[in-house]
């Protein structure tokens, strides 16, 4: 615990004391393949949305494939402000239309734990603002490192939480916050159910929920600093920074990025041995004339038992739509390389990873994604996923197809 609070605090003492600028300037994010595919674009116009989703898997040697076909969406209601104040609140539904044969199994990633549709409030929270400060107090959308929407199955996913942000001394941004429940597919018990964080890292104890703290600098043109303390009493810790450097030129965009991230088991460590020191480097180069964008990054794990896992998709840069250095579970590494070509409406892309543990026969994956994203304008979009994952040491693997149709209102 004392190294990640030193680490955070030397990020903010290093940072006040070495820029001096007032000027904001735009927020620079890294780009990945998991972070695109899981990302939401709340609109403020946007009352409801009316989903379709569609999977598949298939496993080399099985006599039947996983499947599952869903609609679903959610209704959003919200009050005006006054006195700076607001209340939203949002509906989300989810329900089976899965019409295959009786004894072919349904693929589990978009229902309930009992394998059924559902109904659910996904949000309800209080908005407040004054001055240069925001408060949201409820169940609502969170996306940092560590917690994430990860829009890639039929729900995403939600958090129940306070959250703080002030941007008294910018270019600096503050946020402080304390998340106690998490809903969505990604909670790994019940969708359709907001868990106790401690239970979805692991823990069969009540703890008091999961504490963050974060600062953001953009005071540097074409950098931006960040860097984020998680505290989860008697599981573990984490400290990660990144910084994102953009360079533009007549022709070409080049993005690099660069992250770090260490976690500590502590206290009780109820959920068990906890020892991660990972880094990572991305790299994209985008040709601005013609669509075209190229993308390799690399991630590796030197701690004692491998990357720690997340809330979500996770921030490390090598992460794709099945495949992450964190599931690896030990000391290992992971790379991958793509690119994707976008003409009007239509993005159409192709990424390769490797992933590995030191001990090779442990583990060692890859992972092919291709992706085909379809939009017109804010209203309807398409986002087709086919993955094709390789396990080199057992020389067989699984393909997963996702089909996800969004139509705003």
């Amino acid at each position: 615990m004392k190294q990640c609070i030193g680490l955070f605090g030397l990020f903010v003492s290093l940072m006040t004391g070495w820029a001096n600028d007032t000027t904001v300037h735009e927020q620079i994010d890294i780009t990945t393949v998991r972070s695109t595919q899981g990302e939401v674009h709340p609109l403020d116009h946007t009352k409801a949305q009316l989903r379709v989703g569609y999977i598949q898997l298939n496993r080399d040697g099985a006599t039947s494939d996983r499947q599952a076909l869903a609609v679903g969406g959610h209704l959003h209601i919200g009050s005006k402000r006054w006195r700076g104040a607001r209340i939203c609140a949002e509906a989300y539904t989810v329900q089976d239309m899965t019409t295959f044969q009786e004894d072919q199994p349904r693929h589990p990633d978009f229902f309930d734990r009992s394998g059924n549709g559902f109904v659910t409030l996904s949000q309800a929270f209080l908005d407040m603002e004054w001055e240069h400060t925001e408060m949201k107090l409820g169940r609502q959308m969170i996306d940092t490192p560590h917690l994430d929407s990860d829009d890639i199955r039929m729900m995403p996913n939600y958090f129940q939480a306070w959250i703080i942000t002030n941007k008294d001394f910018l270019p600096w941004k503050f946020s402080v916050g304390k998340v106690d429940k998490m809903a969505g597919w990604e909670n790994g018990i019940d969708a359709s159910r907001f868990i106790e964080i401690e239970k979805v890292a692991g823990s069969t104890q009540k703890r008091d929920g999961l504490y963050l703290l974060s600062a953001i600098y953009d005071g540097i043109d074409d950098i931006t600093l960040q860097g984020w303390y998680y505290y989860l009493p008697d599981l573990y810790d984490i400290f990660y920074v990144e910084m994102a450097y953009k360079l533009i030129l007549e022709d070409m965009t080049w993005t690099l990025g660069l992250q770090y991230d260490r976690a500590n088991g502590i206290g009780h460590q109820l959920a068990g041995d906890i020892g991660s020191s990972t880094y990572g480097i991305s790299l994209q180069s985008s040709f601005n004339d013609r669509g075209i964008t190229l993308l390799m990054a690399y991630n590796r794990d030197v701690g004692e038992y491998g990357a720690i896992g997340s809330f979500g998709g996770g921030p490390f840069f090598t992460s794709l739509e099945d495949q992450t250095i964190d599931t690896i579970q030990e000391r290992g590494d992971a790379w991958i390389v793509g690119g994707d070509y976008t003409f009007e409406a239509i993005k159409v892309g192709v990424t390769y990873g490797h992933f590995q543990a030191d001990q090779k026969s442990h583990y060692h994956k890859s992972e092919t994604d291709l992706i085909v994203e379809y939009a017109i304008g804010d209203q309807l979009g398409m986002t087709m996923v086919y993955a094709t994952i390789h396990d080199e040491n057992q020389n067989d693997g699984y393909q997963q197809f996702r089909l996800v149709m969004n139509m705003n209102f």
